[in-house]
């Protein structure tokens, strides 16, 4: 799990495998479109490098 993040809010993810990550991110794909304003779609664009740093961690489990 990421320790130090820029994120808003501390979240605990380590019971989160590979495949529930993976639907997250193609979640908030199906989503951005559906964002109005700028500020929504970058929010949401930080919500999706959180997740992606998150897929990237060694520990993930599968």
């Amino acid at each position: 799990m990421a320790q130090d993040t820029k994120f808003p809010f501390d979240l605990d993810l380590s019971v989160l495998d590979t495949g529930s990550i993976t639907n997250i991110l193609n979640d908030i794909d199906q989503h951005m479109p559906l964002m109005e304003s700028e500020r929504d779609r970058v929010q949401l664009l930080q919500v999706k490098e959180f997740f992606e740093d998150e897929l990237k961690m060694a520990n993930r489990l599968h």
